[in-house]
């Protein structure tokens, strides 16, 4: 466990390298507000496209030799970014790395083998939080090597860094890292024929709990899309930050989410239960929203998004452990890939969607548009909770 969680950290820097730059970097090869946000998007569609095949496949062959798979790919995609000289390529590098990005679906189908289902609320914590310290150290180094402002702004020294951590982490991996799906628990090769794809998504939908709960991580991710999506362009219209500033902004992020995920999830839900973290998790993040569009300066929105990171920290550890808790051992990659997928077809809808609002209708609509996303989220996890009796 020990190794996985090493390799969770940097694959966070990696991927946190690349964010502060990004937009400003797309912005001066020619995009608008909205062609960047849909190109950092692709990302989204990628995983959308290819989480449920490494779960399956996990169940099938494994979870290590996918995970290897998944970060070679990773560094052939940040290559491609550090030396996109225009938006094709910064699309395809995009898209890629969202292809090859199974690496946290795969770590949480290592950590529910490894884990009892009164622990795994818990261990996910310990997941969300390894992946938090990664983006606290990879945002700061890649807003320092991403340019002090828009007008400086690069991905190529970001982006070589996270050629090196993932070259480090596919070493330890070979080296290090034990498979945790022994054969005996793995599906058999013809057993998962008709479960690819679509047919995998029908048969966790004829499920009608774990339906709602899709329907709800869709949901739910659409609207943090919105808001993430937009945030550098945002703050950039609200208070002039370049990628410095959003670099540091990330890195005082991933420290809420890490302190929520490794250390309070696992104390808060024996003692309330996923169910009621999960409502508080998205209350917390619409007041957070509502708090930043009426922020007159800075100090305020760093007290609104405090809210927010804090509330998507608690969905998101406590709704993996809920989703786990449908499936057996032989299926877990399968269910939490194709959870995964449907909240990740939300991440790809939320940038291109955000963009065209941020452009046409104001600065603060995403926002809005994100909090009023939120609203019927809680009122059918008040149904789930409900009829799970997953409150205490």
């Amino acid at each position: 466990m020990p190794i996985l969680f090493l390799t969770i950290l940097l694959s966070g820097m990696g991927f946190g390298l690349i964010l502060p730059g990004f937009p400003f970097v797309a912005t001066k090869l020619g995009a608008s507000s909205a062609v960047a946000t849909t190109i950092l998007g692709l990302y989204a569609v990628g995983q959308v496209l290819s989480t449920p095949v490494w779960g399956r496949y996990s169940d099938r062959y494994g979870r290590k030799p996918l995970l290897l798979i998944s970060i070679a790919g990773g560094l052939v995609s940040y290559l491609i970014l550090a030396f996109a000289s225009n938006l094709w390529m910064l699309g395809i590098g995009r898209l890629l790395t969202g292809l090859m990005g199974g690496s946290l679906a795969l770590a949480m189908a290592y950590v529910s083998d490894l884990t009892p289902p009164e622990q795994r609320a818990k261990s996910m914590g310990y997941v969300g939080g390894s992946l938090s310290m990664g983006f606290i150290v990879g945002p700061m180094l890649g807003g320092l090597l991403g340019g002090k402002d828009a007008a400086s702004a690069t991905l190529l020294w970001p982006g070589l860094a996270a050629v090196f951590i993932s070259a480090v982490m596919l070493v330890g991996a070979v080296f290090f890292l034990k498979e945790s799906l022994p054969p005996e628990k793995r599906t058999k090769a013809g057993a998962s024929k008709g479960t690819g794809g679509i047919a995998a998504l029908r048969l966790v939908l004829a499920r009608p709990l774990l339906a709602r709960i899709v329907l709800v991580g869709f949901m739910v991710y659409l609207a943090m899309a919105l808001f993430e999506s937009i945030f550098p362009f945002w703050a950039g219209a609200r208070f002039d930050w370049g990628p410095r500033q959003i670099g540091l902004s990330f890195t005082y992020l991933g420290t809420i989410v890490a302190i929520v995920q490794g250390v309070l999830v696992g104390r808060l839900v024996p003692v309330f239960g996923e169910g009621r973290l999960l409502i508080a998790g998205l209350v917390c993040y619409i007041f957070g929203l509502l708090v930043m569009t009426q922020a007159p300066v800075w100090p305020v929105m760093v007290f609104g998004i405090t809210f927010t990171t804090a509330g998507s920290a608690l969905y998101m550890t406590t709704v993996t452990s809920l989703v786990s808790q449908q499936a057996g051992e032989s299926e877990r990659g399968l269910v939490l890939g194709t959870y995964n997928s449907g909240s990740w077809a939300g991440r790809a809808l939320g940038p291109p969607m955000t963009g065209l609002l941020f452009d046409v209708l104001g600065v603060n609509i995403p926002l809005y548009t994100a909090a009023l996303i939120l609203l019927p989220c809680i009122v059918i996890l008040l149904g789930i909770v409900a009829r799970t009796g997953n409150s205490r």
